[in-house]
């Protein structure tokens, strides 16, 4: 073999890009950890030297990935062997750099608390694993913490979805449009673009929500708090709810944010770019979303009028309130929901499985999948009558690839498996099916608001095994199924070999 074809394989086998990822990753996290150091040290903190270490740790542990790396291999593309490590290793990068100032605390229940705590928090999913309520509790500079790593957790998710992931989808199968495919390049310069143009939006946007809260009668801090929680769509039912203020403008202005953490950051930047409003009001995808919204937020308005839950006005408010928060994923709480009739608990249960737009930070199967689904469903009808009918489904007045429609059917069984799977696993904790369901449904979805559906409002009382599950779960999810199966294909075909 040449010389020349003996670099080619070893570039091929290497994984500089996956360390040159890593290593700018936990540069960002180290970089991140000074906001609330910073806060902590001005508001008086003794907290503030929880931030230092961990500080200089991860921005020494991201120099010493980037140097594995090489700027040589910056023009090839990714491989997807490196998308695959990069997609699942880096949530368990930033979640052993977010936890270090939560274990040097004291205030977490061991390393199983702390390391839900934060895996929650980076996988927006919102739950929580303190017996308690943390706004009474957690220092300042925590909460802050806390809001941006899940800010940074949902921006990271977001341009994994339209850089990495359509890698590994070449084979796997995750881009659903041809959209995804504009804006996708598996070449280091091109992500980058991708990236940039995402932070971009996710930053303007995080702007927008936090003047609209502001305007909304909170005060700067939590104006910022509640912006960073919505735009990554992790909300939860503890600190960042809604009930104690009883404000229909504050709801206002979280329904408009959670409605902004559902459309696709990439359309979103290309409607800006354009100035075209109308693109966003054309794309099918977001119109969908908005006819799900309109349909469902209606029936549960209604049912909650008409059993007497609240009057007119309140159920409207609410019912549509509550919609928007579980479709979008967010689980910010305006009434007790957990109290309300089964129908509309079950109702807000199945749609945390909808989600939002794909390029969103919502979590979910995505709209477009659900939308191809539902078409397929229907083209089959007329070919059951027909049989030598030949139908296509459309999105965007585009053909879908029967690949791709192969490839959706068997993300949902995947996504429905995996939690039938867990559901039963967690179901051995000592909490009861419906409850075990909906903490399956939330670390899934990223809403940790489910499992208060059937009244748990806390991960406190889990085992410790269980709490490592649910940490799991919401990994999984993040990934998107397809990435967690190809690494354990990976893992398993590499055991194989050796033995």
């Amino acid at each position: 073999m040449s010389r020349l074809g003996h670099t080619a394989v070893q570039r091929e086998q290497g994984l500089e890009l996956f360390w040159l990822l890593m290593g700018q990753i936990a540069i960002m996290m180290g970089a991140a950890m000074c906001v609330p150091l910073i806060a902590a040290l001005i508001w008086h903190e003794p907290e503030a030297w929880l931030f230092v270490l961990p500080a200089l740790f991860s921005y020494g542990l991201g120099r010493k990935m980037i140097n594995l790396g090489s700027s040589e291999e910056r023009g090839r593309q990714l491989t997807i062997r490196e998308g695959v490590y990069f997609t699942t290793f880096v949530w368990l990068l930033m979640a052993f750099i977010g936890l270090m100032p939560y274990l040097g605390s004291g205030i977490f229940p061991g390393f199983s608390g702390a390391f839900l705590e934060t895996v929650a928090a980076l996988t927006t999913t919102g739950m929580s694993c303190l017996p308690f309520d943390r706004g009474d509790i957690l220092p300042r500079s925590f909460i802050l913490w806390h809001s941006i790593m899940s800010w940074l957790g949902g921006l990271t998710f977001v341009i994994v979805m339209v850089t990495v992931l359509p890698q590994i989808s070449g084979c796997f199968g995750l881009t659903l449009s041809a959209r995804q495919s504009i804006f996708f390049s598996p070449v280091w310069n091109k992500m980058a673009q991708s990236a940039r143009q995402g932070t971009t939006v996710y930053v303007a946007l995080t702007v927008l929500a936090a003047g609209l809260y502001y305007l909304a009668g909170l005060n700067p801090f939590e104006a910022l708090l509640r912006a960073l929680i919505s735009l990554s769509s992790g909300g939860s039912a503890s600190v960042y709810d809604f009930i104690d203020y009883d404000n229909p403008s504050l709801e206002l202005a979280a329904g408009v944010a959670m409605l902004l953490s559902s459309m696709s950051l990439l359309l979103v930047w290309k409607a800006w770019k354009l100035k075209s409003l109308g693109l966003l009001l054309r794309d099918t995808e977001i119109r969908f979303f908005l006819l799900l919204f309109a349909v469902f937020g209606t029936m549960v308005s209604v049912h909650l009028w008409a059993a007497g839950q609240y009057g007119l006005a309140d159920s409207l408010r609410y019912g549509y309130f509550a919609v928007l928060s579980f479709m979008s994923t967010n689980g910010f709480v305006s009434a007790p929901f957990w109290l309300w009739p089964s129908f509309d608990r079950y109702v807000l249960f199945m749609l945390v499985f909808v989600g939002g737009c794909i390029g969103a930070t919502a979590g979910g199967l995505k709209v477009m999948r659900l939308l191809v689904l539902l078409r397929l469903a229907w083209t089959e009808l007329p070919r059951t009558l027909h049989p030598r009918m030949v139908t296509v489904v459309r999105v965007d007045g585009l053909p879908v690839p029967d690949k791709i429609v192969g490839r959706i059917l068997a993300f949902f069984y995947l996504y429905i498996t995996v939690f039938i799977v867990f559901s039963l696993v967690l179901s051995l904790s000592g909490i009861n099916l419906l409850q075990a369901m909906g903490v399956a449904a939330g670390c899934l979805t990223s809403t940790g608001t489910s499992a208060s559906l059937f009244g748990l409002g806390s991960l406190y009382a889990l085992p410790v095994w269980a709490k490592f599950v649910c940490a799991l779960l919401m990994i999984i999810g993040r990934v998107e199924i397809f990435s967690f199966m190809v690494l354990w294909g990976l893992g398993r075909s590499n055991l194989q070999k050796r033995w």
